[in-house]
């Protein structure tokens, strides 16, 4: 049987995953991302006094697709807004401030948050140039611009008294049964108010999604130019700087009930191991067995179970908080399978059978992160066998390969759908 025709799949995306966000065109965000361009989307904020007149105003422009959407910036991008303020005569002003935090929380209740990012850029202050300044009255408009950095160094929990460079994660925030954890930013106005006895404060405070630049390194020049060309990607035998095939396993199982048999499985993925959200995963996989009956049985594109995981990890546990180690709050969730198809003649043979497959990744997908004592990864498993008259002895995955998801294409042709339309 031959290979499918090979179909365009559609543009890929950066998307920033939450609900008030929606996934927008590749080419614009991704250029955006290492341009560092200013978005066009303007937000507004309002804070208003006890007769509902509006006294302070925040506004922010950003990459968001609408007004409505949370704030987004892309790896590059500048924070970008102004902070008006109408302060009556009787309020005192001690200092005006715009604070940008990026936080981990551990669990439902909010306790032991960490603040990895901490960002404050003062407006005004009484106390500015070492002298009083006069008191504020009246309209006062500041325009601000804020860069946020690609990494921070952090503490390592792993290694006591260690530091460690970490990228910024992208914004994670699920309410799931399971996962409680999140890591997500948000932006303040902080005006401080001065009386005889204490400081009052007000805020305006919004939260933003962020989405890192992550970009895999370029498939192997072979696989490009099968891209280019629109031609079937060349098998591990012929491609070997292309492929990563992981250590052979052995399925041993009951046919029929009235004899044991034994399948080698030798199962491939596409190098490197890091594909962006919106793509494919390309995937090989052979089976070798001198029983036939069995090696027929077993070997079909709806009988060869592959998936795709996230695993998420969130605790408390942390060399900034005196408290005794939490245990971690995990998440393990399937993403997608993968869809397959029986390789061409000549990769068939008398106790042979070679399949190719493609994993198909959502738009949606989270990158992978690791920040401190949150990591969010991705891992691809060959599940055991579950056919109608085999009775596999293995009940936990054959194998368990850890893989990447960026958020930009690799440099060179974009990545082609080789499954027909509807098989996914």
């Amino acid at each position: 049987m031959s290979s499918p025709p090979v179909y365009e799949r559609g543009t890929f995306s950066v998307s920033a995953s939450l609900p008030a966000y929606s996934p927008r065109p590749a080419d614009a965000m991704a250029t955006r991302a290492f341009s560092g361009s200013r978005g066009s989307t303007e937000h507004i904020f309002a804070l208003k006094d006890k007769k509902n007149k509006t006294w302070a105003t925040l506004t922010l422009a950003s990459s968001a697709p609408a007004p409505s959407s949370l704030p987004t910036y892309l790896e590059g991008d500048k924070i970008t807004g102004s902070l008006s303020l109408n302060i009556p005569a009787n309020q005192k002003i001690a200092e005006v401030s715009i604070i940008v935090r990026g936080e981990i929380i551990p669990g439902p209740q909010q306790q032991n948050t960490l603040c990895f990012l901490d960002i404050s850029v003062p407006l005004w202050s009484k106390n500015q140039r070492g002298a009083a300044s006069p008191s504020l009255s009246g309209e006062f408009h500041w325009p601000f611009s804020i860069d946020i950095p690609r990494d921070v160094v952090l503490a390592d929990p792993r290694i006591p008294g260690a530091l460690r460079t970490y990228i910024l994660p992208q914004t994670f925030l699920e309410k799931t049964a399971k996962i409680t954890g999140s890591a997500h930013y948000y932006l303040l106005a902080k005006i401080t108010r001065s009386a005889l006895l204490f400081r009052d404060d007000a805020e305006l405070r919004t939260m933003f999604v962020y989405v890192p630049a992550l970009r895999p390194d370029p498939p192997s020049l072979l696989r490009q130019l099968a891209y280019q060309e629109n031609t079937p990607i060349p098998g591990p035998e012929i491609d070997a700087e292309g492929w990563h095939t992981c250590p052979a396993v052995t399925v041993k199982g009951t046919v029929f009930n009235n004899r044991t048999a034994e399948v080698q499985c030798v199962f491939s993925l596409s190098k490197p191991l890091s594909y962006t959200r919106g793509g494919v995963i390309p995937c090989s996989i052979d089976f070798f067995c001198r029983d036939l009956q069995a090696l027929n049985l077993l070997c079909t594109p709806i009988s060869i179970d592959v998936r795709l995981y996230r695993e998420v990890k969130c605790s408390s546990s942390s060399p900034w908080l005196n408290s005794n180690p939490s245990r971690p709050i995990e998440d393990f969730e399937e993403n997608s399978r993968a869809v397959w198809w029986q390789a061409s003649a000549e990769h068939q043979g008398q106790g042979s059978r070679r399949f190719e497959g493609e994993i198909h990744l959502a738009r949606t997908l989270k990158p992978t992160s690791l920040i401190s004592h949150f990591t969010l990864t991705y891992f691809v498993l060959v599940m055991p066998f579950e056919v109608t008259g085999f009775l596999s002895a293995d009940t936990r995955p054959l194998i368990r390969q850890e893989v990447d998801i960026a958020t930009i294409c690799a440099k060179g042709p974009r990545p082609r759908c080789y499954a027909p339309r509807g098989s996914d």
